[in-house]
């Protein structure tokens, strides 16, 4: 086959893996993204506590 076939074959078999797709609905979408939120708050709340206590024993050691 040539490139060319190659690449009309390749866009057919594109359109119909798109024709596949099921998007989330609104309310999944929104309880994903809140639960997104809520992990990014809890681990970067996590890091600082553990960024300052161990900033906090390095400044009593030395």
């Amino acid at each position: 086959m040539s490139r060319v076939a190659d690449m009309q074959k390749f866009m057919r078999e594109v359109q119909v893996e798109a024709k596949k797709v099921v998007w989330p609905e609104r309310k999944e979408t929104m309880q994903a993204t809140l639960m997104v939120v809520v992990m990014v708050l809890f681990v970067s709340l996590f890091l600082w506590l553990v960024d300052s206590g161990l900033s906090w024993l390095v400044q009593k050691v030395i």
